[in-house]
């Protein structure tokens, strides 16, 4: 009975302390719980109350949708990183900065231009799937699947919804005269050249390399056009950069290794991250290729990356007017509606050079653009055998 007697009052000891330690359990849940609630209502709690404000006094007929008050609310703050290139772009704007990089994209194959009446009217291009498929010059869009298509409709966000995964089907609703066609399209991979290329007239020993972006395709479609220029009777190259506002870095790179027969091209570095260098492993397919490089205040970023590497090397002469001077990496985030946030998050360097560029011949007056070109076939005459 004693022995029992003992049980019973352990028992009973430990039921009282399981009580006490639910007790101060509960106590502690509830004190850091309510200091936890109390710091998450104080998170960005001047731009809760703004917004309310805002959404409870403003006279306006239309107020913007919860989207577009986040989206002006994401602008506003990068606006306080004082840094031009931490930047915003919404669902639609990333998605055809995204193709412009890329090189290529999703799509069916037309031209989309305006009428007086600021209708859209579609342009099949030759041998397109929109051609294919029925289309003819003038039809009004009126629809893009589910989207309708208005005098208002902004072109980057037609462009995002005409554009799409290769191989899958969009349905475009169109106006011809008073008759409404809906057509299924199947979206067919559509190149955006970065370059273009011509012989010099009157001069056919000189080539004219135009490269407006530095994307990913950039390197081969210079590669293609000196090629095909050399067939044409060309000998001495003018690689154009002029109103090129860059792209991506590592394309830069590939850019200047096909001119380049060693050394370094480019240091990197990102914030927190050793340095990268990056170096011409082989001699580039054109390393002895006459050439020069027409570049101007336009021309920024990785095209500087081009035109810095082969000035670095003297490797061409410069002709022109000074660079922008832009020597900022940007890493790109997605956010989860397919918007992006662009932020500034390394620096690149050449050494031996310093930005903006200076031209080792400088033309400060060109509006049409033609000085420069003179001046290289100039400087071709004067140290070309």
């Amino acid at each position: 009975m004693e022995n029992q007697s003992r049980i019973e009052k352990r028992r009973k000891n430990l039921f009282i302390l399981s009580q006490l330690v639910i007790v101060v359990l509960a106590i502690a849940v509830g004190y850091f719980g309510h200091n936890l609630i109390l710091r998450h209502q104080n998170d960005l709690a001047l731009l809760k109350q703004a917004r309310q404000i805002v959404i409870d006094n403003a006279l306006v007929e239309a107020p913007p949708s919860d989207t577009e008050m986040e989206y002006g609310m994401i602008q506003g703050m990068l606006t306080t990183f004082g840094d031009p290139y931490t930047v915003f772009f919404p669902p639609a704007a990333h998605e055809v900065k995204s193709n412009t990089l890329a090189g290529s994209f999703g799509g069916v194959g037309v031209r989309l231009e305006r009428d007086s009446d600021s209708h859209w009217r579609v342009y099949p291009l030759p041998d397109s799937p929109a051609l294919a498929a029925g289309i003819q010059d003038a039809d009004i869009l009126m629809a893009v699947d589910d989207r309708t298509i208005t005098t208002e409709t902004a072109e980057v966000d037609l462009l995002a919804a005409v554009r799409g995964p290769v191989g899958e089907t969009v349905s475009l609703t169109l106006r011809r005269d008073e008759e409404e066609i809906t057509v299924d399209i199947r979206r067919e991979s559509v190149p955006i050249p970065s370059a273009a290329w011509n012989l010099i007239p009157n001069t056919p020993e000189i080539g004219l390399i135009h490269v407006y972006r530095i994307a990913e395709t950039t390197s081969d479609e210079i590669t293609s056009g000196i090629v095909d220029l050399q067939g044409q009777g060309a000998a001495s190259f003018i690689l154009d950069l002029r109103n090129n506002g860059g792209g991506l870095v590592e394309s830069g790179v590939d850019i200047a290794r096909l001119f380049l027969s060693e050394g370094n091209v480019l240091h990197e570095q990102f914030k927190e991250e050793s340095e990268t260098v990056f170096e011409v492993k082989q001699p580039g397919p054109f390393a002895d290729l006459p050439l020069a490089v027409l570049v101007n205040g336009n021309t920024a970023s990785s095209a500087e990356i081009v035109a810095g590497a082969l000035a670095a090397h003297e490797r061409a002469p410069l002709i022109g007017a000074p660079t922008f001077g832009k020597t900022t990496i940007q890493y790109i985030f997605d956010l989860q509606d397919g918007a992006s946030i662009h932020v500034t998050s390394g620096r690149w360097w050449i050494p031996g050079a310093v930005f903006p560029l200076q031209p080792d011949i400088a033309v400060s007056d060109d509006p049409d653009g033609t000085a420069a070109v003179q001046a290289a076939l100039d400087w071709f005459s004067a140290n070309t055998p």
